[in-house]
């Protein structure tokens, strides 16, 4: 009787060993989470890229549409703004902050805020005042001017509060973009209505 067991487990040890059927069952379960892990990651790149491309797109459109006038009013800006919010899509432009500013640069080449004004309607860089970016040196020309569209977004990814006690980083991050133009039909912008 015990030479039968022995034989019987040796058979089946023999049969289990040919069995082939669940080693691609097998293969795909340990490869499951770093597949879904890598998926995620690129949904979560590839819509932080578009976002920021969207947020340059604001900066850009922005400045070019106030550069193109030779004196814009409030009620301008705040459809250009409306605007802003257009580009965004589908993306929420909650996060989102806009600053339309005119700088003009006085004989000795300092820039001095005209005027400014941000999403809300409100001017965030004081007129008079330095502005608080970094204005590259070979546009600082003595006596000229400036528009200046910037917009910086908080990206908050999907799955961020899932990871973030993995990953503290990826909580959020600031995108933005920063364009500087020389008006086209004036040398300075003049803002009316405010």
């Amino acid at each position: 009787m015990p030479d039968t067991v022995a034989k019987i487990f040796r058979a089946t040890l023999r049969r289990l060993k040919a069995d082939r059927r669940g080693i691609a069952a097998v293969e795909f379960a340990l490869l499951l989470p770093f597949l879904l892990i890598l998926l995620i990651g690129m949904s979560e790149t590839v819509t932080a890229l578009n976002t920021d491309r969207k947020v340059s797109q604001v900066a850009s459109a922005a400045a070019d549409l106030v550069a193109q006038a030779e004196s814009i009013s409030t009620s301008e800006i705040a459809d250009i703004m409306l605007a802003a919010k257009q580009i965004m899509l589908p993306y929420s432009d909650t996060p989102l902050d806009v600053v339309i500013a005119s700088v003009t640069f006085n004989d000795d080449g300092d820039p001095e805020v005209d005027w400014s004004r941000n999403k809300s309607g409100t001017a965030p860089w004081s007129a008079g005042s330095a502005p608080p970016i970094e204005i590259p040196e070979a546009i600082s020309v003595a006596g000229s001017s400036l528009i200046v569209g910037q917009s910086s977004y908080t990206y908050v990814p999907l799955f961020a509060s899932m990871l973030q006690n993995i990953f503290p980083r990826a909580a959020s991050m600031t995108l933005g973009d920063t364009y500087f133009l020389k008006p086209r039909l004036t040398t300075t912008v003049t803002l009316t209505g405010s």
